[in-house]
């Protein structure tokens, strides 16, 4: 074999080696780095706040007041029925308008008991479940405070909860047992008084009323 030839043969050699060597390069896969749930919180989502908007903080325990947009009675309801509510007030926070007058929102029937024999009046209980907001999202509430170190309204309770019961009298125990209670309804005048579940961010674009500059909470 010439020198020439073997100068060649190496020069292809090289040439193998080098291109090998490249592509088990590109192969390798970069490590991404990974979350450690034990080290390292996890990021948190960015909110993206509409042009125009503020983003306000509602406190949970913040009060709502929510009526009936139709009534219902122990006699027809059952449990797990959605029913719907309206707010009666605009809720403020923060300087603005975070759930306006007439906002709509959703309560669910949680106990049905219909009146019967002997003077047992019929009850009534649902959840309020949440309203939409000015910004379009859903509020949870609750019919418990739970307010938070935001809130104002710490230590106070309410219940949705009503009942009716027959007053017989002395009308003796022999007539008590021909006695029928009353089925109990709720009318849509009747107002009750909810909180927001937990602390939420509406994005807000219109003043409440009398707010000044300093947008303190209201």
């Amino acid at each position: 074999m010439s020198l020439l030839q073997r100068v060649f043969i190496f020069a292809g050699v090289l040439t193998i080696a080098f291109h090998q060597a490249a592509f088990a390069q590109e192969e390798t896969p970069t490590p991404s780095p990974t979350w450690n749930p034990m080290n390292t919180p996890a990021p948190k989502p960015r909110v993206t706040v509409r042009p125009g908007a503020t983003l306000v903080l509602v406190p949970g325990g913040t009060i709502v007041a929510v009526s009936l947009t139709e009534p219902i009675s122990s006699a027809s309801a059952s449990v797990n029925d959605e029913i719907g509510v309206v707010v009666k007030k605009e809720v403020d926070a923060g300087g603005f308008v975070v759930v306006p007058a007439g906002a709509q929102g959703e309560a669910t029937i949680t106990t049905v008991d219909r009146a019967g024999g002997n003077g047992h009046g019929g009850q009534l209980a649902m959840s309020v479940d949440w309203v939409f907001s000015s910004d379009g999202g859903r509020i949870p509430l609750s019919t418990t405070n739970h307010a938070s170190e935001n809130g104002d309204q710490k230590g106070a309770a309410s219940t949705a909860t009503i009942a009716t019961y027959l007053l017989l009298g002395p009308l003796g125990l022999f007539a008590h047992n021909f006695v029928r209670g009353k089925d109990v309804t709720i009318e849509t005048d009747k107002v009750f008084t909810v909180f927001v579940d937990h602390d939420v961010h509406v994005q807000a674009t219109q003043k409440a009323a009398g707010a000044n500059g300093s947008g303190f909470d209201q």
